[in-house]
């Protein structure tokens, strides 16, 4: 049997799990996430640890979301 494999990448469905707000304010952070980090094209993803480093969320406390 093989281990779970690790989600990479965090999605506004997450975010909304994670911050408990609705999906309009999750994709206005995400946007907000990748302004910050300068990922301006659409194909560009947003890290499980570019979020924590943003948000100051330690990525253990993440794992029950990837």
């Amino acid at each position: 049997m093989r281990p779970k494999t690790l989600k990479v990448v965090i999605s506004t469905s997450d975010i909304a799990a994670i911050e408990n707000c609705s999906p309009r304010t999750a994709s206005q952070k995400m946007n907000d996430i990748k302004a910050f980090f300068k990922k301006w094209e659409k194909r560009h993803k947003v890290t499980f640890t570019e979020y924590s480093e943003y948000t100051g969320i330690r990525c253990e406390e993440l794992a029950p979301y990837r």
